[in-house]
């Protein structure tokens, strides 16, 4: 991951740097500020495509009208250069350089073209326009803020804190986090810090920041027919874009490996990466609690199957042991997600990935939501029985009351 951050204030250089400082643990790599009368743009690089130089952020484009400042992955990004390579000459095989000149190009069009995950800005001198967009799922973090003396996005809230920025606390957002266990939308702690939500982008002047338009590009397409296909048809449709996914988020100039619980999802990941690349041995992490016993309130462990799974597909299975102490690590959990959360897994994988950067594995891929698309939890099993549990008298299935005990 990077770390991008944007403002437009009366100190403008003093606050970017601020900023940016706040989210120098998104990009040991590399770090860059640009500064053009009111308007302050900074990038901190974790380097995973084309590690030289000519991958620095701020990205200036030849002809020194264009600035970009960009964290994800464009998945598609040498297709999208066979548009472009008739036009302009690319100094580096870096997606960040195909999204600058696509953007040039195509404006806000080649939003449509994307297949990846993003949050980026680019500013026009000539128009002194600035725009913003995030990723059509929202997989890349990307939250902003604006009032008559300052205008700031970055990839964490965290890094708008140094600023001066009006801190009143949302309560609708409260009591999402209450209800929901996170808040769906824009909302955050914050009332005036919002997320710009999947699927859309912002546009304004740096002359007039609080003028600011917001535009969607895309919602998930649904038209409420049915596939007419078979069900094998939709089973094998289904296997070539999980396998045209895996092969696109491979794309790397580093090491990748995987996250392996032993769940579906990871499970099914390791096994097309294996398929695609049957000579390689991957490396796959998962973490070791307990010493691989079940554990107590109904929770199994599920270190069995991943070491099940990693036999099968021939690959190395690095076991990290837990040493998560919620009550002591509670608080650096929180502070790196930025928002409240309810579950202690970020710990787990947070112990995963500083074993994995030790081990010069600079990138791992997960299946996070896989269980939940595909069935893949035991609660999943229980619904298929609810239909032969509901004809049971109630009364076997549920507890007496104390009244009913006598």
């Amino acid at each position: 991951m990077c770390g991008i951050v944007g403002l437009i204030s009366k100190n403008t250089a003093d606050d970017l740097a601020l900023s940016l400082n706040k989210v120098s643990h998104r990009g040991p790599d590399d770090s860059g500020l640009f500064v053009y009368e009111n308007l302050g743009l900074g990038h901190r690089r974790l380097s995973i495509l084309d590690l030289s130089e000519n991958g620095h952020q701020p990205m200036i484009s030849d002809c020194g009208n264009y600035v970009l400042i960009f964290n994800g992955e464009i998945y598609n990004h040498l297709e999208i250069r066979t548009k472009l390579n008739s036009k302009y000459k690319f100094k580096s095989q870096s997606d960040t350089e195909t999204l600058l000149y696509g953007f040039i190009e195509f404006g806000s069009a080649v939003l449509q073209m994307l297949n990846g995950i993003f949050a980026f800005s680019i500013f026009n001198k000539q128009t002194k326009e600035l725009f913003i967009a995030r990723d059509q799922f929202g997989v890349k973090p990307l939250y902003y803020y604006a009032d008559e003396s300052l205008f700031w996005f970055g990839s964490e809230i965290k890094s708008i804190l140094p600023l001066n920025f009006q801190k009143d606390i949302c309560s609708m957002a409260l009591v999402n986090y209450l209800t929901f266990l996170y808040s769906p939308g824009e909302r955050t702690p914050f009332k005036k810090v919002l997320k710009l939500l999947p699927g859309h982008y912002i546009k304004l002047k740096i002359d007039a920041p609080i003028n600011y338009t917001i535009h969607q590009y895309y919602d998930i397409p649904f038209d409420g027919k049915l596939s007419s296909k078979t069900e094998e048809q939709l089973i094998d449709d289904l296997e070539q874009k999980l396998i045209k996914a895996v092969e696109r988020q491979m794309l790397s100039d580093v090491p990748v490996g995987f996250f392996l619980s032993g769940g579906l999802d990871s499970s099914c990941i390791v096994a097309i990466a294996k398929k695609l690349h049957p000579e390689k041995r991957f490396n796959c992490y998962t973490i070791k609690t307990n010493d691989g016993q079940d554990m107590q309130e109904g929770f199994a462990n599920d270190l069995h199957y991943a070491r099940m799974v990693a036999q099968h597909l021939d690959v190395n299975l690095i076991e990290v042991e837990s040493t998560v102490d919620i009550v002591n690590d509670f608080d650096k959990m929180i502070y790196h997600l930025d928002e409240p959360q309810a579950d202690q897994a970020p710990l787990s994988v947070l112990q995963i990935c500083t074993q994995a950067r030790k081990d010069g594995q600079i990138v791992l891929l997960g299946g996070t939501a896989g269980d939940d698309l595909f069935s893949g939890y035991r609660r999943h099993q229980a619904l298929r029985m609810e239909k032969y549990i509901k004809f049971l008298p109630c009364l076997l299935y549920t507890s007496p009351s104390p009244r009913d005990r006598g």
